[in-house]
């Protein structure tokens, strides 16, 4: 065999061999869903929250979907002094356990939004709107938007996680007449404080009917599934009743009929997450004591489905509690309204129980986090 037949096997070889180093296969492909969502329990909350979880879109579907939905955690704040307190409950077995502490954050405005670990505040005096970092304590102001929509229009904001990729996005959502929205690319949140400083505010345009073009809306607290990449508002007035959602990845904004009109059932704030779904919360009037719950089961069909049916005597609560989200899809937590404490619903069984917990009954603003709790 010639010099040049043999140096043309070996460069072959070489390649080949180059290649086959290259290949690399994940374990984890071949793994059912049901055995990698065990492996992954195993995790520590934090690393399923900010690493694991943006491996790849199957991981963040299974942790995000499956995982992180026996808990819910709720930021309490007083209106006057903006002082705040962490609630985290938890479903252990077939009970609640419920942990509080304070939280020590700059007391500089009304927090709007909880996405992760990123507050968005709302600044009144300067009009202006705060992102902070629960862990790293680090804060900054973001650019000021030129909407046209008065001092306190900077309350119907939302920061929301667009995708697995980890990109944040604060969605301002204002009536004219007609609606209008505003979207704020902040970048990722390994280095969201340095980016969002130089970051542009942009306009986004929403197909809406005349009606709802043509009048002002008075605006609930927005609401935040999958981690914002749906971010829902309550809007109502004389004549109407209506759900507006924002998908934050394709940056497209719509408007929804919610399951039964306005002259039917109590309108505002009655919107909450459950099981990772929108749930409507639905006090029927003209039935005295019932009342229902909503999910809205398809986004982009619009298909919401009845979920439960909450009769007799337990409706007494929803008088003196308000609704505040769901763990699962068997408890729907609410917050008292005249004075201190929490209780939970059971979906499964039909039963109100008190939560062992006291809360300041000047602790009237609500945030509701829909992912795991944070240790802060």
């Amino acid at each position: 065999m010639s010099r040049r037949n043999k140096s043309r096997k070996k460069s072959v070889h070489k390649r080949r061999t180059r290649k086959s180093k290259k290949v690399k296969v994940d374990p984890f492909i071949f793994l059912p869903d049901d055995i990698l969502l065990e492996i992954l329990k195993r995790l520590p909350d934090a690393v399923l929250r900010y690493k694991e979880k943006y491996v790849c879109s199957r991981w963040f579907d299974i942790i995000t979907n499956s995982i992180l939905l026996d808990h819910a955690s709720y930021i309490l704040q007083n209106k006057g002094t903006f002082r705040t307190c962490l609630v985290d409950i938890r479903e252990e077995g077939e009970r609640l356990q419920v942990k509080e502490q304070d939280l020590d954050i700059p007391h500089i405005g009304m927090i709007r939004s909880w996405c992760n670990e990123f507050l968005l505040i709302s600044v009144s005096y300067t009009n202006t709107l705060y992102v902070y970092n629960l862990i790293t304590k680090e804060g900054s102001y973001l650019p000021q938007h030129n909407a046209p929509c008065g001092r306190y229009c900077i309350g119907n904001c939302g920061v929301a996680l667009s995708g697995f990729k980890g990109i944040y996005k604060v969605v301002h959502l204002y009536s004219g007449p007609p609606i209008k929205c505003h979207i704020l690319n902040l970048g990722r949140g390994d280095n969201l404080m340095s980016t969002c400083v130089s970051s542009k505010w942009k306009h986004v345009k929403g197909s809406f009917t005349k009606d709802v073009k043509n009048r002002l809306h008075s605006w609930c607290e927005p609401v935040l599934v999958r981690q914002g990449r749906y971010i829902h508002w309550e809007t109502f007035n004389d004549s109407n009743d209506l759900l507006v959602s924002m998908d934050t990845e394709t940056e497209e904004i719509f408007q929804k009929r919610l399951p039964t009109s306005i002259e039917e059932r109590y309108s505002g704030n009655s919107l909450f997450v459950i099981g990772g779904f929108l749930a409507v919360f639905d006090r029927v009037l003209y039935q005295g004591n019932d009342a229902y719950v909503w999910i809205l089961k398809d986004f982009r069909r619009r298909r919401w489905k009845k979920l439960q049916l909450i009769t007799g005597h337990y409706t007494r609560y929803l008088d003196t509690y308000r609704i505040c989200g769901g763990i699962s899809k068997r408890y729907i937590i609410l917050r008292s309204t005249t004075g201190k404490g929490m209780c939970s619903y059971d979906v499964e069984n039909g039963v109100f129980k008190e939560l062992d917990i006291s809360i300041g009954s000047d602790h009237d603003h609500f945030v509701v986090h829909s992912s795991a709790p944070i240790k802060i």
